[in-house]
């Protein structure tokens, strides 16, 4: 697979390709679908297959606004070469891009292509004035344009997941997802006071993805490809008085020394809120429930 990285100025040099266009934040059910209706429908044609996104969200550029991320530039180039494009284009988010015109947008990066796929509500243009209606009418390709997809009765889309991470809720936003929200960090120096409680953990360092909502979970820890148990802790520890949230992970079983390594925590389930203790036999003795709780969890899922 090749990534091409486009400006406001470019034009897409190849051809005759089935395009999907999306932000494709979460990479969720809905997403996925797209994506893989993309590469269906480039082989019933014998065409090559491309996926185009965007280097940040458009709302966030304009209102200057940091963005916390569901999945990365790199997460999402890892999915398209998974399922087999061949290209994955990447359109830099600049004053130039965000104030181009809807029919510009059409001549410049999908005139050229055969198909072009995307879901129901995608915009693109200045003022987003672009949809897909607008695709519809353009005889020089095809559109396909993908439902909406519902659970629950609700859309499955990037804001609703974005919530449930908020408030905790990692197990229905895992659902949405089609996999366990995650996220990678790099292990940066911490305190060193859960050696001392005897519970060492790894201080976090998380790398521009949305955190969810404070307080101590269940989750998967990718090291170097291996999948380890653990529990992570997100807060700012109210027990020693600590300013600033931070993001911690015990691993259970684990000696190695990661320190300036990247990781994945894969989020499982909440377990618990942060809590104040009195003394700090009070939280290791919950830090022990803690844990055999957390072992009991993977212990049943491991029989099932």
């Amino acid at each position: 697979m090749k990534t091409i990285y486009l400006q406001a100025s470019s034009y897409l040099q190849e051809t005759n390709l089935a395009l999907c266009l999306g932000f494709f934040d979460g990479l969720h059910l809905a997403h996925i679908e797209l994506l893989k209706r993309t590469i269906l429908e480039g082989k019933k044609r014998g065409i090559q297959t491309g996926m185009m996104t965007f280097s940040t969200h458009i709302l966030s550029f304009i209102y200057n606004s940091p963005f916390e991320y569901l999945s990365s530039i790199i997460d999402k180039t890892k999915e398209a070469e998974k399922l087999g494009f061949d290209y994955f284009y990447v359109l830099e988010v600049t004053d130039d891009l965000v104030s181009l015109d809807a029919k510009d947008f059409i001549h410049q990066f999908l005139v050229k292509q055969k198909l072009i796929v995307v879901g129901f509500d995608y915009t693109y243009g200045k003022y987003g004035k672009g949809d897909v209606t607008l695709l519809t009418k353009q005889k020089e390709f095809e559109t396909i344009i993908v439902s909406e997809m519902v659970y629950d009765q609700k859309k499955i889309g990037s804001t609703h997941i974005r919530q449930l991470i908020k408030e905790g809720n990692v197990t229905l936003a895992s659902v949405l997802l089609g996999r366990p929200y995650s996220i990678y960090g790099k292990v940066v120096p911490g305190k060193n006071r859960g050696k001392s409680l005897g519970f060492p953990t790894a201080n976090i360092k998380n790398l521009g993805y949305l955190q969810p909502l404070s307080g101590v979970y269940i989750v998967n820890v990718i090291v170097n490809h291996k999948i380890h148990h653990g529990l992570a802790n997100i807060g700012d520890n109210p027990t020693f008085d600590d300013t600033g949230v931070t993001l911690e992970v015990y691993i259970f079983d684990f000696e190695q020394d990661i320190y300036g390594s990247n990781i994945k925590l894969c989020f499982l389930q909440y377990l618990r809120e942060e809590v104040k203790f009195s003394s700090k036999q009070e939280l290791i003795d919950q830090m022990v429930e803690d844990e055999v709780i957390t072992r009991s969890w993977f212990e049943k899922r491991e029989i099932l």
